[in-house]
């Protein structure tokens, strides 16, 4: 019996041996990992859009980078389209970056995005961002002269302005949690070109997965700020010189503003809704903050000066607060969630995107700021 169980073993091992060696390899020389991919509205129209793919080549000698287009009536058809005109197959599980130009975000990214949440290799970290121009006219900047990878460049770019606070996460997880949250609308970077390299310009606006309008860049931290707890976040702000005119050193010249950078050491906010029916809410601001540096030299030599550049912060962050809302209004898109406020305050809870369309432009905040100065002295 001792034989017969051991020839079975052998048998069972080879068998093994045999399968492995039929399955299908994939020799890493013979793919591309996809890195970043552009959508745009196909020049020759009838609903075709035009993909532009960079991908990491690798061979034995180095890592390479590529970029190939396609053409095709869906996302998977233009990688096929591309994948006809390379001597490679194109390996999608490693995208960090998805770029949609501008005609294409207008027409809506809602389409684009189902299909990468359907496809389970895409990774829940790939950044999405709308281009001010075609998202090819973005990623071939430079590409094809110098190799430098221009998706891996936004994609940095992107990730240092997370990393400091300055804007919401655009990750595909934190964007597919947006869409499936009723009261709130995705708030994406806008990349354009400076000369002749990508930048990050602002922040685009959506309604109902459509590209809408933008916003400066510095809006992108209120609409953090509101979101989530800020800590370590370095911010400039213009504020008027009038009322610390009597502290600066030295003034000798008339000037309108003061500059002023401060480091937010803890910043959070709380919104609640006062009154449902005529839509009111009430947002509180609490900011601990360092001084930094002051456009000219000045001095706070008591706390009572200290209170009032207090003041005039707090009055500036109200001010770009209310700006801030009437731009959104305008837009008919909330980033800050209010709907999603005034949903869980309904009697049933419910709430269509249709209807906080028409409710949104008609509600107002109080926003309540409060500054403490946590550090103050001589700033030369």
């Amino acid at each position: 019996m001792a034989v017969i169980y051991q020839i079975k073993l052998f048998l069972l091992l080879v068998s093994f041996i045999f399968l492995v060696g039929c399955m299908q390899s994939k020799v890493i020389e013979r793919h591309a990992i996809i890195n970043s991919y552009g959508i745009d509205v196909a020049k020759n129209g009838e609903g075709q859009i035009d993909s532009t793919i960079i991908a990491f080549l690798f061979n034995n000698q180095s890592n390479l980078t590529e970029t190939i287009t396609g053409t095709g009536s869906t996302v998977r058809d233009a990688r096929q389209d591309a994948e006809t005109k390379a001597i490679y197959n194109f390996l999608p599980g490693q995208i960090r970056l998805i770029l949609y130009g501008k005609e294409v975000a207008e027409n809506g990214i809602t389409p684009y995005l189902n299909t990468l949440v359907r496809d389970a290799r895409t990774s829940d970290m790939m950044y999405s961002a709308i281009s001010t121009k075609t998202a090819r006219e973005v990623l071939l900047t430079k590409q094809e002269v110098t190799g430098i990878n221009v998706g891996q460049y936004i994609q940095e770019l992107i990730e240092k302005e997370i990393t400091e606070d300055s804007i919401p996460d655009p990750s595909l997880h934190k964007l597919t949690h947006t869409y499936e949250d009723t009261g709130k609308d995705p708030f994406l970077p806008l990349i354009g070109l400076t000369g002749d390299k990508p930048a990050l310009k602002g922040m685009a606006l959506l309604q109902d997965g459509k590209y809408v309008g933008e916003l400066p860049l510095s809006d992108g931290f209120l609409v953090n700020l509101f979101q989530k707890r800020i800590r370590d976040k370095p911010f400039h702000l213009t504020i008027p010189r009038d009322p610390l005119v009597k502290y600066i050193n030295n003034p000798q010249e008339e000037k309108e503003n003061f500059d002023i950078d401060l480091l937010v050491i803890d910043g959070k906010s709380k919104t609640k809704i006062t009154d449902v029916n005529q839509l009111h809410f009430e947002t509180d601001v609490k900011l601990k903050v360092n001084l930094y540096e002051t456009s000219e030299s000045f001095k706070i030599e008591s706390e009572k000066v200290s209170k009032i550049l207090e003041k005039e912060v707090e009055k500036e962050i109200k001010r770009q607060y209310e700006e801030l809302l009437i731009n959104l209004q305008e837009a008919n898109s909330d980033p800050l969630g209010l709907g999603n406020i005034f949903r869980s305050n309904t009697t049933d809870g419910q709430l269509t995107s249709k209807e906080w369309r028409k409710k949104f432009p008609e509600t107002t905040v109080d926003f309540n700021v409060n500054v403490d100065l946590i550090n103050y002295g001589s700033i030369q």
